[in-house]
């Protein structure tokens, strides 16, 4: 596989392939294929994706995944598996993925987003997750975004800071109230609560009497 220029691959995929591992590639001709159809049905239903932006898109992918751990490598692989034959599993065609056409394809990767079986759900969903990153990763795409360049600005909302560490706001409202009688904020209740003679009043008085 001949490597592609810079300026036509996407950031992340050019900064793993001149990682650690600048000549390591995890997919097979065949993966490619499966790959490729899958790629159409997800961004190029209508033809609206060229020819040559999907087989950019693949090599991406490859240098992606590439500077995972062999045991992540070997998991994708099977996952790949799963969804190319996910057409006879749920019984929509006697044929491989690769070999529906675009529509049936589009068809089959809904079903299989909305599967109740977990392992060919997240087959999928794992692919398209590492695709879908790749995709939009790539210089073209980031245009049709909005962003004009490669540099992208992260616009960051702080919340206000107290004018004074030592000054700690009052709340409005709280679940548990605490009472003070002796504070200027106490009610018309605690006035009377404070008015009202103590428990030792009532002894006292006996006392007298006696």
């Amino acid at each position: 596989m001949s490597a592609l220029p810079a300026g036509t691959r996407s950031a992340t995929a050019r900064g793993l392939s001149r990682a650690s591992f600048p000549a390591r590639t995890t997919l097979t001709p065949r993966d490619r294929c499966v790959l490729r159809a899958i790629a159409e049905a997800m961004f190029s239903q209508d033809g609206e994706v060229g020819a040559g932006t999907l087989d950019a898109h693949l090599d991406d992918v490859d240098a992606f995944v590439s500077a995972a751990s062999k045991t992540l490598r070997f998991g994708l692989r099977v996952a790949l598996y799963v969804v190319r034959f996910a057409p006879i599993f749920l019984f929509f065609r006697t044929r491989t993925l690769e070999r529906l056409n675009v529509d049936d394809r589009v068809a089959l990767l809904s079903r299989l987003e909305r599967s109740s079986f977990a392992a060919l759900s997240l087959a999928f969903i794992g692919w398209r997750s590492v695709m879908t990153l790749v995709f939009y990763e790539s210089p073209t795409e980031l245009k049709r975004l909005g962003y004009a360049s490669d540099e992208r600005h992260v616009y960051k909302r702080r919340l206000p800071t107290l004018a004074a560490a030592s000054v700690v706001p009052l709340p409005l409202e709280s679940g548990t109230r605490l009472r003070d009688e002796r504070s200027p904020d106490s009610t018309d209740a605690d006035a009377v609560d404070s008015a009202a003679p103590s428990p030792a009043a009532p002894n006292s008085n006996r006392r007298e009497v006696a």
